[in-house]
């Protein structure tokens, strides 16, 4: 392919996360961060999601706890990036890079929204605890499961069946390690 037909070529729709400022170019390496930071905070939102009980979405800690989980990962993952990035610089060297890293860990925020939004209206009762639980959890294993589609879409390259049973194993893998953070951790 020439650089022209590169230039010519049309840009798929991203999602939002993956998109930068106008004018501002993402390389390989930021789109990788952002996506190892989306399936990061969908796996722990998930975790929030499977622990919730009737009585705490009915009570509204359940969506406070999504929120709170996708908060403080963010925070988290922010904190460590700055501390990362201090090696081999200067003092205050590493300032430029932590604006690059706080937009870059954006997805771990932004996997909290809509699982915190499920289980908040289920604080109404306007439907069942389970229902909301079951649904919040849906959207979050559907997002693991279809981030194959995304990668297939920024490495230029057409979707497959491979490509929804490496989300589907994607997925699995997830709620592997959900269950077991369930089990040892809470």
């Amino acid at each position: 392919m020439t650089a022209d037909e590169q230039v010519a070529a049309p840009v798929p729709r991203m999602p939002g996360w993956m998109i930068a400022r106008s004018g501002e170019p993402l390389s390989v390496e930021r789109l990788r961060v952002r996506l190892a930071a989306y399936v990061y905070g969908n796996i722990l939102v998930l975790t929030a999601i499977v622990i919730a009980t009737g009585k705490s979405i009915v009570g509204g800690e359940a969506a406070l706890l999504v929120t709170v989980t996708a908060l403080t990962t963010y925070s988290a993952h922010i904190l460590a990036h700055d501390v990362g990035q201090q090696l081999g610089r200067g003092h205050g060297e590493h300032r430029p890079h932590m604006a690059h890293e706080i937009r870059d860990a954006l997805p771990i925020l932004v996997s909290g929204f809509v699982p915190a939004v499920i289980l908040f209206i289920a604080t109404f009762s306007f439907i069942p605890t389970q229902l909301a639980q079951l649904t919040a959890a849906v959207w979050v294993v559907g997002r693991l499961a279809l981030i194959g589609f995304i990668v297939e879409r920024l490495s230029g390259r057409r979707p497959t069946w491979r490509t929804l049973s490496g989300g589907m194993l994607l997925a699995l893998l997830s709620a592997v390690v959900v269950v077991l953070k369930v089990v040892f951790a809470h």
